[in-house]
């Protein structure tokens, strides 16, 4: 009795700590939220002479964050700021401070590191545009770089000045992707998994079923990657001032550049340490004392400025609106999270748009691999209903518009991408698991009793038949039939001719562009200008789903849901390498579609 009462105490004390951790930390995100409303009901400007100061550690997604309660308990706790942006915002944010006279020049400093629903190149390179637009108004553009990833000197390359610190580096050595295979594993443990496919380049199920890619899958792998590079090398020649030629030999003998090498190799501008670039932009700006810098504004602090203070009046008339609908992540069915776009999510919110008379365009912003076929389909559905409702419909891509991607942006009246998204692999396959050798190991069995006339043909419990196999084969010739009468009734080209540019195979923009997969190169404010053109407006607001939310709208968020759980301390190599591996197997949960047939980009390139 006694041990039974200390086991009780136990528990009810572990529970009060519990419930006072979860207090304590609703106090404090609430203290820190309510303290971001009080500062944006007065927001102040940067002031006379001020530099925009960007840190490149911060995530650029597509779509607008939608922060979990556990996300806000960790910001609130541990950060300075916001250190996610999502792109529209970010490009609004350097128009107006190119236009902001208190606005001196920009900093870049940090170092980007791209996750798995970021902006990607594709996203980047409007940014660079937007900073080479700012250089244009006349203003500098200065960067610091301390040993930077291909992203960040990727930015950096374009700034009036280069900096690098003296005990820096920088490597520039083109781009690889390494993959995990798992079927020998999966074979040991018994675990079967039947391929169903359509299109010899569609390899996204190979490292399930195989040791190494097929030849297809290695031939088109290269092909991309040396796509890319050709794209980032020319650009980063072009921002540089140096001819392809002269960065080609300069690349040929090296790829890893001390300070002084990158420097004689026109790199970099100057090699200096924080304290001399903090002196030299403070000759354009203003040197702050107090601070020992120069006077500067954070980009998320200089964003906030720019929101209005109060929300605007209530219109007798609603604007004609463009809605940028975000589709990022895998395409599975139910609802969007994060990492995942939902079927029944998009659906709810194309539908409510079809029915909106003030809304004329919808930009679709694709930023997904694929997934689901079925999902993929439902979500291609609502976009038809918006375009038999009058709406115009553009595509935009990001870094990825691929398979199932490209399934849904097939109907838009015109299609954009930049060049180095990824597109195209017009392709179907299905997978067939089975578990009987691991239920033999681990002693189990299955004994199945139907009033069918024929067997479950998705237990998982057995391999399938070849008579099973065929019908499966069947159903995912016929989606691939759909997909590519799809894509030819939409875009206008005969279905042999998109047979061609399809089997699975995946594209960058420029070559997409030739086999007339996209309509024309550019990013997403220029397919927002394509949509107000097509729908013949040019007076208009824009709308974005999900909706960017103010510190209110993520208070009633807060108070809504429930939390109970926050992010780790970042992991070491080695667990960054087991949670791939994990993050990997996790994935085919989320292969969800009824008839186990998908749309998806055969490989993970971020």
């Amino acid at each position: 009795m006694k041990a039974f009462l200390k086991t009780v105490f136990r528990q009810a004390a572990a529970q009060l700590l519990a419930s006072l951790m979860i207090l304590f930390l609703f106090f404090v995100v609430m203290m820190g939220i309510l303290g971001g409303l009080a500062e944006s009901g007065h927001s102040k400007g940067p002031g006379p002479s001020t530099i925009l100061a960007i840190d490149l550690g911060m995530q650029v997604t597509d779509s607008p964050p939608s922060l979990e309660p556990a996300d806000l308990v960790m910001q609130s706790l541990f950060s300075e700021g916001g250190k996610t942006i999502h792109l529209y915002k970010l490009l609004e944010t350097l128009e107006a401070a190119a236009e902001d006279p208190d606005i001196k020049g920009i900093y870049l400093h940090g170092n980007y590191q791209p996750h798995e629903n970021s902006s990607g190149f594709a996203g980047l390179r409007e940014v660079r545009d937007k900073l080479m637009e700012f250089r244009k108004k006349g203003k500098p553009v200065y960067a610091s770089a301390f040993h930077p990833s291909l992203h960040t000197y990727y930015l950096m390359s374009c700034a009036s000045t280069l900096y690098m610190n003296p005990f820096s580096d920088i490597e520039i050595n083109g781009f690889g992707s390494e993959f995990t295979f798992f079927a020998p594993a999966l074979e040991k443990l018994g675990v079967g998994l039947q391929p169903v496919r359509v299109g010899k380049y569609k390899a996204a199920i190979e490292p399930f079923t195989r040791d190494s890619f097929s030849e297809e899958a290695h031939e088109q792998l290269q092909a991309m990657l040396d796509d890319r590079w050709d794209i980032y090398f020319n650009q980063i020649a072009e921002n540089r001032g140096i001819k392809g030629e002269t960065l080609a030999g300069i690349l040929k003998e090296e790829y890893r550049f001390e300070a002084k090498a990158a420097l004689d190799a026109g790199l970099v501008d100057a090699l200096a340490t924080r304290a001399q670039i903090y002196k030299e932009i403070a000759k354009v700006g203003k040197w702050d004392e107090e601070n020992a810098t120069f006077k500067q504004i954070p980009l998320h602090e200089y964003a906030s400025s720019l929101e209005p203070v109060a929300p605007p009046a209530k219109k007798k008339h609603k604007a004609d609106t463009i809605a940028v609908v975000y589709l990022e992540g895998t395409i599975v069915n139910g609802q969007s999270l994060p990492g995942y776009a939902g079927a029944e999510t998009l659906h709810g919110q194309l539908s409510k748009l079809a029915h909106q008379d003030e809304v004329k365009a919808i930009v679709l912003r694709v930023n997904s691999p694929g997934g689901s076929a079925n999902a993929a389909e439902i979500i291609q559905q609502a976009l038809l209903d918006c375009k038999d409702k009058g709406k115009v419909l553009v595509a935009s891509m990001g870094a990825m518009a691929a398979s199932g991607g490209y399934w849904v942006s097939a109907p838009a009246d015109r299609i954009l991408a930049q060049p180095e998204t990824i597109t195209g692999s017009i392709g179907v396959f299905g997978l067939l698991p089975n578990i009987q050798g691991l239920g033999e190991k681990l002693g189990l069995s299955w004994e199945s009793i139907s009033s069918a006339q024929h067997q479950d043909p998705y237990a998982i419990s057995r391999p399938k038949t070849e008579e099973e196999i065929e019908k499966v084969q069947q159903y995912v010739d016929r989606i691939y039939d759909t997909f590519i009468q799809n894509v030819a009734k939409h875009r206008g080209i005969a279905p042999d001719q998109v047979d061609a540019a399809a089997q699975g195979r995946v594209w960058t923009a420029p070559r997409a562009l030739e086999n007339r997969l996209v309509d024309e190169i550019g990013g997403l404010q220029a397919a927002i200008t394509a949509a107000s053109d097509l729908a013949g407006i040019h007076t208009y607001e824009i709308r974005q789903f999900p909706e960017d939310l103010n510190d209110m709208e993520l208070l009633e968020k807060f108070l809504e849901e429930n939390f109970a759980s926050a992010r780790a301390a970042a992991p070491s190599p080695l667990q960054l390498q087991a949670l791939e591996i994990q993050r990997q197997i996790q994935s085919l949960q989320h292969w969800n579609d009824p008839r186990n047939v998908y749309a998806r980009f055969p490989f993970d390139i971020r």
